[in-house]
């Protein structure tokens, strides 16, 4: 348990470090970039996370979870991230005058072509990464894409000023990559590495098989939105929409993104050698809504506060809709895990067939939401409705293969619920009494509501006596001890 705290105290603190570097990131950007250059660049990205998930192929996962990893396990990972690289990198920079006529954008060629030199370069990063999460190596994994983080980040902002508009973001994403490959090597990390072979590839087809099936299907759905809006309504809107949902995902993608990384080999080292994924689970799903309730109350609150201090005026228009992606990110939080839980159990088939079957709704429901209505509040509703229809869908295949114990589901979540509301009291009355619609509140006064915010939230962890109150004095005490 104690290497398990400490992988996760370390990939907390990379995602803290990414987060703030993301932030001062997308507050330049939204200044040296124009929603319809953002726009576009959002709609390549769609385009190209399909081809990554294909690239992916469930091998990190399949190498964390072999109870004996081999050398041709390793080997056969690599042979078939290279091939599948290769194929898809050829694919793309084929269709990629397609894909400009489509949108009618030559640019969005041009762009998408930039962002296909990662699948030349992913395949020896993937699995060095995969191997060092397997080990719970999660001190190096931080320093290794916080650096790479720094550069990309620099690259884009350097290009952007320089005026090369949305292509900058592109360049980032390959400078990022460049940065991990050299920074893997100097670390040692790639001598774990063999020739790359064919050896099990089947092992890796049954594995990664269903669940790239279903993964592809996740990300069609995710992205959806971006692909029918840039076509139907233009790349403004989806810059608008991508930066409500971006608030959103703050926590739902960036945060919990972390939690899975950390949880996934947590929870199949449990299966392998104690068995209790039911209680890991509980205890989970405990501290991630509790710390994710509030948050989304808080940013639903005051979303144009936010949005101005991030972006700017230029993004007002996103303000209406961050309410509604919370809601949506904070009844996500009750299945978040579930796909993790599974997976480490061995229950791959029976992720991909989740997926296979919601997911496909999911993207037909937000495709029609945008056709008929051409508007995106009620495409923001669609995933909400979703995200809800989400919660006993998930839970159903749960009980396949891992019985809930409801009762403690339920108790945890009632404590958060009360935890929530206490903690976001005072940014209610504050709201309630002193904001004038349409308007963003004082800095002095907003910044006060955050802190209140903070204070009642570790005061309601005291009052209802919850298991986080216990974590965090017991970090605190292990820092006093370590500190000279």
């Amino acid at each position: 348990m104690a290497t398990v705290r400490r992988s996760l105290g370390f990939a907390f603190l990379e995602r803290y470090l990414l987060i703030a570097l993301q932030l001062l990131s997308f507050t330049l950007l939204a200044r040296l970039l124009t929603p319809q250059q953002v726009g576009v660049y959002s709609v390549s990205m769609a385009l190209v996370s399909m081809a990554q998930v294909v690239r992916d192929f469930g091998l990190a996962n399949y190498l964390i979870q072999r109870p004996a990893l081999e050398a041709a396990d390793v080997g056969s990972a690599l042979g078939t991230s290279l091939l599948l690289g290769g194929v898809l990198f050829l694919g793309i920079n084929a269709a990629a005058p397609w894909i400009g006529d489509f949108y009618g954008d030559a640019e969005l060629a041009h762009i998408v072509r930039i962002i296909s030199l990662n699948f030349l370069i992913l395949p020896f990063n993937s699995i060095s990464l995969a191997l060092l999460r397997r080990d719970l190596r999660f001190d190096l994994l931080m320093r290794i894409n916080v650096a790479a983080a720094v550069v990309g980040t620099s690259t884009t902002l350097t290009l952007a000023w320089a005026g090369v508009g949305a292509p900058s973001l592109a360049w980032g994403e390959v400078a990022g990559s460049l940065t991990t490959a050299a920074a893997l090597g100097l670390a040692g990390a790639q001598r774990r590495l063999v020739a790359p072979q064919l050896q099990r590839w089947r092992e890796i087809l049954r594995f990664g098989g269903p669940v790239t099936a279903a993964n592809v299907v996740t990300s069609v759905s995710m992205d959806v939105n971006d692909l029918a809006v840039g076509k139907l309504l233009g790349f403004t809107p989806v810059a608008i929409a991508s930066r409500a949902q971006g608030l959103m995902n703050l926590f739902h993608r960036d945060i919990m993104g972390t939690v899975r990384s950390v949880a996934y080999p947590a929870f199949a080292k449990a299966h392998r050698e104690d068995g209790q994924l039911e209680q890991r689970f509980v205890q989970s799903l405990s501290a991630v809504s509790a710390v994710a309730w509030p948050f989304y109350g808080f940013v639903g609150l005051f979303s144009l506060e936010v949005l101005r201090l991030m972006f700017g005026p230029q993004w007002d228009a996103a303000a209406p809709l961050v309410p509604i992606y919370c809601a949506a990110g904070a009844v996500s939080v009750l299945n978040s895990l579930i796909p993790t839980l599974m997976l480490a159990a061995g229950h791959s088939k029976l992720v991909a067939l989740a997926d296979l079957i919601i997911q496909p709704v999911k993207a037909a429901l937000l495709v029609a939401v945008v056709w008929h209505w051409r508007a995106l509040e009620p495409l923001a509703l669609g995933v909400l409705a979703m995200a809800i229809v989400a919660v006993p869908y998930f839970y159903a295949f749960k009980q396949r293969c891992l019985p809930s114990d409801f009762r403690a589901i339920g108790r945890e979540l009632a404590r958060n619920a009360a935890l929530a509301v206490l903690s976001l009291l005072p940014a209610t009355i504050v709201v309630t009494g002193w904001r004038t619609a349409g308007e963003p509140m004082a800095l002095a006064l907003w910044l006060g509501c955050a802190g209140l915010t903070g204070l009642f939230w570790l005061a309601g962890l005291w009052l209802l006596s919850h298991p986080l109150q216990a974590e965090l004095l017991g970090l605190l005490q292990r820092h006093r001890r370590t500190t000279p």
